[in-house]
């Protein structure tokens, strides 16, 4: 069981988790899913009312307002950006083949096979996932943004958070969770997702705030047991969410203690 610490600490504390569509989508019940077994355990630890809100965030050029809109409804007391890789580093063939053949005809095939991978009808077929990973390997894919793009963007966020008196801001980089398909793609992956890490270390460094991330991508240190995944192999199922949630347990309590004692995690 694990020890209690009564540490001081404010009569409620709400934070705001920038996640993804694992936070907000419906691939598993809401008691499942990673924030509400995090808002458990963080309450249990600060041995105070814990509230944890969740926003799909997509790096576009909408994200810091987005973003900011949030702050100003929840009004948290932390907010934990959680930096995915995916948006830059997966290369979706349905993406390639809008770009490459988009004047003829591409455009609406390069979108039918966006609505295929969206629907869990086919993203949970394993024919599909095959013919998909096939096609990665083949033909190809492009991400949905250049990575160089992301980080300037999340830069621009977390300068943006701070400007808010009192809110703790901790930023988790992109790690590699996701193994690709080819040696060609994972090394094409990690170059991209370098750019965004190393950027995000040097910007968290610079302005002295709680940053998690890796030199090397998880799958090669710590790669993810069996058995995490829905059916589209992508997304994680209710043991994902359970590993999920300790890891950004673990996270956010070194965090917010930092910032009780004084040692760390600008305010």
């Amino acid at each position: 069981m694990r020890e209690t610490r009564r540490w001081p600490t404010l009569p409620g504390v709400k934070i705001l988790v920038l996640g993804n569509s694992n936070d907000t989508g419906s691939f598993v019940p809401e008691e499942a899913k990673r924030h509400t077994k995090l808002r458990d355990m963080l309450a249990a630890e600060f041995g105070e009312p814990v509230e944890v809100a969740v926003r799909n965030v997509w790096p576009n050029e909408r994200m810091v307002d987005y973003v900011a809109r949030a702050v100003e409804d929840l009004e948290p007391d932390l907010v934990y950006v959680n930096v995915t890789s995916y948006p830059f580093t997966y290369e979706s063939t349905p993406l390639r083949v809008k770009r490459i053949f988009g004047k003829v005809g591409g455009e609406r095939l390069g979108d039918a096979g966006l609505r295929m991978a969206d629907s869990r009808k086919w993203s949970h077929n394993a024919v599909f996932r095959g013919v998909r990973r096939f096609a990665q390997a083949t033909i190809g894919g492009d991400t949905h943004f250049m990575p160089e793009r992301v980080a300037e963007r999340y830069e621009r966020l977390v300068r943006a958070l701070l400007q808010r008196e009192g809110m703790l801001v901790v930023v988790k980089g992109p790690r590699g969770k996701t193994k690709g398909v080819t040696a060609r793609t994972r090394a094409r992956a990690e170059v991209r997702r370098q750019v965004v890490h190393r950027r995000l270390e040097q910007l968290c460094q610079q302005l002295h705030l709680t940053y998690e991330g890796s030199a090397r991508p998880l799958y090669e240190m710590a790669p993810a047991p069996k058995g995490t995944k829905v059916g589209d192999g992508m997304h994680s199922n209710a043991t994902g969410h359970d590993l999920s949630a300790n890891q950004q347990f673990e996270f956010l309590r070194e965090a917010w203690r930092e910032r009780l004692h004084g040692t760390g995690g600008r305010a």
